[in-house]
């Protein structure tokens, strides 16, 4: 019985294939990549040194990533983020202002737990800020008034 496929059609698939899926498997992990091989297949080129650096062992640093974890704060700042003041203690010099910011989906305030109360926030949608002047030296406890579990301190000297 004759075969309907060309004796020479499987050498010839084969290399149609080969071809096809050439440029989707994208280079080999640790490999280095020319810079428009890295555009081609969609990943970042890494630096001679940081390839270098993997090639020796030593560990690459973590870049920030957006993976829901709290956003660093900036010196003389607190930001609020899925629930937690961070950083949760911050110690400063008398006389400096003190920026809370909101970067969580809910409003927050920044309260004193005491009377009179030093520190009282309106509340703080996301992305709000509130900014206060510590002129005298001291430790500042304070709270969210709509979530009073979550608590920080601010130490001034």
């Amino acid at each position: 019985m004759r075969s309907w496929i060309p004796a020479n059609a499987l050498p010839l698939t084969l290399i149609l294939l080969n071809l096809t899926t050439a440029g989707c498997t994208g280079p080999v992990a640790g490999t280095p990549v020319a810079p428009t091989e890295a555009v081609a297949h969609g990943v970042a080129k890494a630096s001679p040194t940081s390839t270098q650096a993997m090639a020796n062992g030593e560990a690459k640093e973590k870049q920030p990533a957006d993976s829901g974890e709290a956003t660093p704060a900036a010196p003389n700042q607190v930001v609020i983020d899925n629930f937690t003041y961070s950083p949760v203690s911050l110690t400063v010099s008398a006389g400096t202002k003190v920026t809370f910011v909101n970067h969580d989906d809910v409003p927050h305030t920044v309260t004193s737990p005491s009377k009179p109360r030093i520190l009282d926030s309106p509340t703080l949608d996301t992305d709000d800020k509130f900014t206060f002047e510590f002129k005298t030296p001291g430790t500042y406890d304070y709270f969210c008034a709509v979530h009073p579990k979550m608590t920080g301190k601010i130490i001034v000297k």
